[in-house]
């Protein structure tokens, strides 16, 4: 068992060092607190957003597009993804001049975001750009069959849903808890792996806007982005969460560096919402989670455990590195307890350095 987790643990150190970016709530408690004011929630994006027949055709054009360029059982030819691609571009440019600008700045104009969605499509901007997931999700043939990508999520909630966020973030009020969540099927799919970053977000004002597009116009950076709505926010997000298991039970750990990003939200409506890269002007296709969908909050119960940190994981594991010397030197397993010291201090130095996956020079993840 002991060579089984060494291995897990050395390829997982592998990827990240290559690579180089409470109290308890149960899942129904949450899922009742989302659901109980959907209604409300519903009632208020009438009100505030209001209805269009003709952007509720190409919102259902755009999630018809992005499932046939994602369908694994019929894959489409290369042409093919290329017609949707542009179909899908031209669906987020129309959709984005139909959504109602919100002219209040009364926080209640964020209550249509909330709620749990697929990262259904990214368009980047810039060619080579990886803004979901960082380095884990880096295309490589290796790395994919160890690392196989399951779903990917990105979930707006209301304030502090998980328990563990914040009310106010430098003398800002929170607007809602952001949580990316990323699953794998790991080690050939015999277990799952799941990378989370919470955060809480802020609402940034018009001044911090025009300072954000003068800033992408100075690192000549974001160039489709003519503006910043009222609905972009800061997302300020604790050191990534690496958790084995659906639960986290198999191991809970919290590595890498807090980071933040620019989010605009261009288009809400009942089941789909685009988001736009405040830096980069990548752009985001979300789709609603079905209320029924378990798998989308599993990321709560590992949240609710207690997570080891990096210093406690390297003591450990350099301590089973000097058990592994003891072993070659007193007990005579020479080649045993060498390999053991040997990649159990590997893996101690990778974790010591690593980023958790996350990008230094990403500004949209």
């Amino acid at each position: 068992m002991a060579c089984y987790l060494i291995l897990l643990l050395c390829l997982l150190s592998l990827r990240i060092s290559a690579l180089t970016s409470p109290p308890p709530l149960t899942v129904a408690k949450l899922s009742s607190l989302s659901l109980t004011n959907n209604r409300n929630r519903i009632q208020y994006r009438k009100r505030k957003i209001g209805s269009n027949t003709g952007a509720n055709a190409l919102a259902q054009r755009l999630q018809t597009d992005i499932e046939l360029i994602n369908d694994s059982d019929n894959i489409p030819s290369d042409a093919e993804i290329e017609q949707r691609k542009e179909s899908i571009e031209s669906a987020i440019q129309q959709l984005e001049i139909s959504q109602d600008q919100q002219q209040d700045d009364n926080n209640e104009r964020f209550i249509p975001l909330i709620g749990f969605y697929d990262v259904s499509h990214v368009q980047t901007a810039n060619k080579g750009e990886n803004p979901v997931g960082g380095k884990w999700t880096r295309k490589n043939k290796f790395t994919q069959q160890i690392f196989n990508t399951r779903r990917t999520f990105q979930h707006l909630l209301k304030t502090n849903s998980t328990g563990i966020g914040l009310l106010m973030k430098d003398n800002n009020p929170v607007v809602a808890e952001a949580v990316n969540v990323i699953t794998f099927d790991a080690l050939f799919q015999l277990i799952r792996l799941n990378v989370i970053l919470r955060g809480d977000a802020i609402a940034i004002s018009t001044e911090e806007r025009q300072q954000q597009l003068e800033q992408n116009a100075d690192k000549n950076r974001g160039k489709s982005i003519k503006a910043l709505s009222n609905l972009t926010v800061k997302a300020c997000f604790d050191p990534p969460r690496i958790a084995f298991g659906r639960t986290g039970r198999f191991g809970n750990f919290q590595i890498g560096p807090s980071t933040s990003v620019i989010l605009d939200t261009t288009y809400i409506d009942d089941q789909i919402r685009i988001g736009m890269g405040g830096t980069s002007g990548t752009r985001f296709v979300f789709s609603r989670c079905r209320e029924e969908d378990g798998e989308a909050q599993e990321f709560l119960e590992i949240l609710r455990r207690r997570p080891a940190r990096r210093s406690r994981i390297v003591g450990g594991l350099l301590g089973l590195g000097g058990s592994g010397v003891w072993a070659s030197v007193v007990k005579g397993y020479t080649v045993t307890g060498r390999v053991v010291a040997v990649l159990t201090v590997l893996v101690a130095l990778a974790i010591s350095v690593s980023s958790g996956g996350v990008e230094d020079d990403s500004g949209d993840q």
